[in-house]
C-alpha cells in the first residue's frame, strides 16, 4: 500500500510539474549509480520545488533530510513521513531538539546500507541568488558515518544543479543537472576525519558551482544578473563563462512588452477562486523563496478541486457530455497557457 501511495503521488507531482514549467531540461542521469548507495546533493535556491525537481526525475527511491520545523504539524509530518521526508533538526529548531538527530542519522545509514538514496542541501538554508553559499559539513558526519558503521558499504555521492530562468515565476523554466559522482570511499580517511570532511566539502563545493550558475560577487549580484537573459542560467557551463568577461559586455535591457494574450484571460475568468486564494496568500508569503512552492501547490490542489466543482455544475445543468467537454477544456487551456507564456 505505500509503495502505491508513493508511486501515485511521484506520479500526482510529476503531472503537477508538467503543467507548472513551461519547460524542464534534465541532464546527467546517466551519472546515477546502480547497485550503490547514493548521497544527492543540491545547491538551495527554490525552497520545496528543489526538491520536488530532484525527487521526480530520477528512479532511485529517494529520502530528503528536510528542515524540522515542517515537522511540527501532526498531519504534515505523517504525509511528509509517508513520502520519504525526514527532519533533520538545526539549532534554530531549540537546542535540546539537537539529540534527536542521532535516531535520523542511524536511520540514514539503514537506508544506505539498503542501496537508497538519500537527499540534502548542505547549504543550510534557501536564497533566491544564483550562487552556491558556503556548504555545512552534517552531510559528511552522515556518510562518513555510515562508512563507520559498515566499512564495507559503498557510498557515492551525486552533485545537483538546479537552475532557473525564473525561480518564483509560473511557465518559467527550469535546468536540473546530475553531475558525476564523488566517492566518499576515497575520501574516508578514519584516522584522520578532520582533513577528509575538509577536501569532501571542498569537492562537492567545487562541483555544485560547476552545475550552478555562481555569482561569487554578493554586493554586486542584482546588478550582474542584468548582464543576462534568464533563459541563459539555465546553461550554467555557458552562464559562468560569461562571468568571467563582464568587463566587455553591458547590461541587457529587458523588455516589458506583454500584450494582451486571450487565453490568459480565459484562464482567469474560469480560475476566478483558486487566483482569488492565491492573491489572499500572497501577502502572507514573507520569503520569496516559497512563491513558486506555494503557487504549485495551489496549482495542484485548489485548480483541480474548483473545475471538478464547475463540472459538477454544468453537468447538473447541461448534462455529462458537457460537463466532460468543460474539464477537458479547462486543463488544455491552462497547459497550452503554460507552453507558450512568455
Amino acid at each position: 500500500m505505500r509503495y502505491i501511495w508513493q508511486l501515485f503521488v511521484k506520479i500526482y507531482l510529476q503531472i503537477g510539474l508538467f503543467f507548472f514549467y513551461k519547460k524542464i531540461h534534465i541532464y546527467g542521469k546517466e551519472n546515477i549509480p546502480k547497485g550503490k548507495a547514493v548521497f544527492f546533493i543540491g545547491n538551495h535556491q527554490n525552497s520545496v520545488i528543489d526538491s520536488l525537481l530532484i525527487c521526480t526525475t530520477n528512479n532511485i527511491e529517494t529520502y530528503t533530510l528536510s528542515s524540522a520545523h515542517i515537522f511540527k504539524n501532526p498531519i504534515y509530518k505523517a504525509l511528509l513521513s509517508s513520502i520519504n521526508m525526514l527532519p533533520l533538526y538545526r539549532i534554530r529548531d531549540g537546542f535540546e531538539t539537537l539529540s534527536n538527530n542521532e535516531a535520523i542519522f542511524q536511520h540514514s545509514y539503514d537506508l544506505l546500507d539498503d542501496k537508497k538514496a538519500l537527499l540534502i542541501y548542505p547549504e543550510g538554508n534557501h536564497n533566491l541568488q544564483r550562487r552556491v553559499r558556503v556548504i555545512g559539513k552534517g552531510f559528511t558526519r552522515i556518510v562518513f558515518g555510515a562508512l563507520e558503521r559498515n566499512p564495507n558499504n559503498e557510498i557515492d555521492i551525486i552533485p545537483i544543479g538546479l537552475n532557473y530562468s525564473n525561480p518564483t515565476a509560473y511557465a518559467s523554466k527550469a535546468a536540473v543537472y546530475f553531475g558525476k559522482p564523488i566517492s566518499v570511499n576515497e575520501y574516508y580517511e578514519k584516522y584522520d576525519k578532520n582533513n577528509s570532511v575538509k577536501e569532501l566539502k571542498a569537492e562537492v563545493s567545487k562541483q555544485l558551482k560547476l552545475l550552478t550558475t555562481h555569482i561569487k560577487d554578493v554586493e554586486k549580484h542584482d546588478e550582474i544578473v542584468k548582464y543576462f537573459n534568464k533563459d541563459e542560467f539555465l546553461d550554467p557551463i555557458k552562464a559562468n563563462e560569461k562571468l568571467k568577461d563582464l568587463d566587455n559586455l553591458s547590461p541587457i535591457n529587458p523588455s516589458h512588452k506583454k500584450g494582451f494574450n486571450p487565453l490568459l484571460l480565459l484562464v482567469k475568468i474560469n480560475s476566478f477562486f483558486p487566483l482569488l486564494i492565491w492573491k489572499r496568500l500572497k501577502p502572507t508569503i514573507k520569503e520569496k523563496e516559497y512563491l513558486a512552492t506555494v503557487k504549485y501547490v495551489i496549482g495542484i490542489t485548489f485548480f483541480p478541486i474548483f473545475y471538478f466543482i464547475q463540472k459538477s455544475i454544468i453537468t447538473h445543468l447541461f448534462g455529462n457530455t458537457a460537463g466532460w467537454i468543460y474539464i477537458v477544456l479547462s486543463f488544455l487551456m491552462v497547459l497550452v497557457l503554460t507552453k507558450t507564456k512568455k
